[in-house]
Order: structure tokens, then C-alpha cells, then sequence
């Protein structure tokens, strides 16, 4: 039995939800999406691989071996900027990128929480 498809829909899948999670992260909590990025190490070396996670990326641009992001330095979505968050989002691009999170201990991953009675002005 081929289960190529399976596996695949499966990595599809698993990516769509990261996608998701990082944005409504960085849309509803911005504050999480800060500390999690300032623990972070290394730098963005435009390897691509997280503008290729579930679909390519329109601002994508591929020549050769090389690839570049046409929005990198103007209007670049926050989600894109915060990548990686945390691990799993690392799992995502099967460790293919240039940053890292020290070996400090292993947090859980950034979850997003939705509290409609929590108060506005308040810290959570």
C-alpha cells in the first residue's frame, strides 16, 4: 500500500496549522509573539523555507540555488518576521533554518488563547 499521500497530506496539514497559529499568534497576541522571538538565536538567512511551507510564497523569487524575498525590507507581515516561533515551527521546515533556541530547556509550544471574558486591560 503507497502511503506517500498520506504522509504528504499529512506534512500539508501539519503546515497549514502552523501557518494558521503564527498569524492569529501575532494578530491577537503580539505581546507572546515577542518574548518567544527575543529568545530566538541566529539570523534569516532567505533560505526560503518557511515561505515555501503548505504553498510558495508569491514574494518568493528562486534563481538557481538562490532565493530571496521581494518584500523583505518594506512591508514584510509579521508573521513572516516572527518565524520561527518556538521548535515546532522549526519541525515545520525539517530544521532547515538558521535559527535556533538554545538548548536551555524545551518550552511547550506558543498556543493561542481566545478569552472573550478575560478584561481588556488586563495582562494574560
Amino acid at each position: 500500500m503507497n502511503t506517500h499521500w498520506f504522509s504528504r497530506l499529512l506534512a500539508l496539514s501539519r503546515g497549514l496549522q502552523g501557518k494558521i497559529r503564527r498569524s492569529f499568534l501575532c494578530f491577537f497576541q503580539p505581546a507572546k509573539v515577542e518574548e518567544r522571538v527575543s529568545k530566538r538565536e541566529g539570523n534569516c538567512d532567505q533560505c526560503g523555507a518557511c515561505c515555501k511551507i503548505v504553498f510558495s510564497c508569491p514574494f518568493l523569487i528562486e534563481y538557481g540555488t538562490h532565493t530571496a524575498c521581494r518584500i523583505y525590507n518594506s512591508f514584510r507581515p509579521m508573521a513572516c518576521r516572527a518565524f520561527p516561533l518556538d521548535r515546532q515551527d522549526l519541525e515545520d521546515v525539517e530544521f532547515n533554518c538558521t535559527y535556533f533556541f538554545p538548548e536551555s530547556g524545551h518550552e511547550a509550544p506558543i498556543v493561542p488563547v481566545w478569552d472573550p471574558w478575560r478584561d481588556p486591560g488586563s495582562k494574560a
